[in-house]
């Protein structure tokens, strides 16, 4: 999955929480993890310290299909179709996010 959605690299210690753009969960945070923060830096063999935020639901099957539809919401040109896919999200958000709770 892609960075940026539900799990984020920051700078150690300049961010105190971040919360989850699929779910709005608070991510777990790993602080001053040491290794690369991309693709690139693995390949360059680069690493450095740094912040790792992780949302807890992240591997579970409704958070990718969740990330699915936020992607898509993002991706689609129709304000009409944004509108329905925001409603399964919201739907499936609910649903999941009260199960992992009870």
């Amino acid at each position: 999955m892609p960075k940026g959605y539900d799990f984020f690299f920051r700078d150690p210690g300049t961010v105190d929480e971040i919360r989850c753009r699929v779910c709005g969960t608070k991510c777990r945070v790993e602080r001053n993890a040491y290794g690369p923060t991309g693709w690139a830096a693995a390949m360059a063999k680069h690493s450095c310290y740094h912040d790792k935020f992780t949302c807890p639901h992240r591997d579970k099957e409704w958070h990718k299909n969740a990330l699915k539809l936020v992607k898509a919401i993002e991706e689609t040109p129709s304000k009409r179709l944004a509108k329905l896919m925001r409603k399964d999200l919201e739907d499936l958000l609910r649903e999941n996010k009260r199960e992992d709770h009870e």
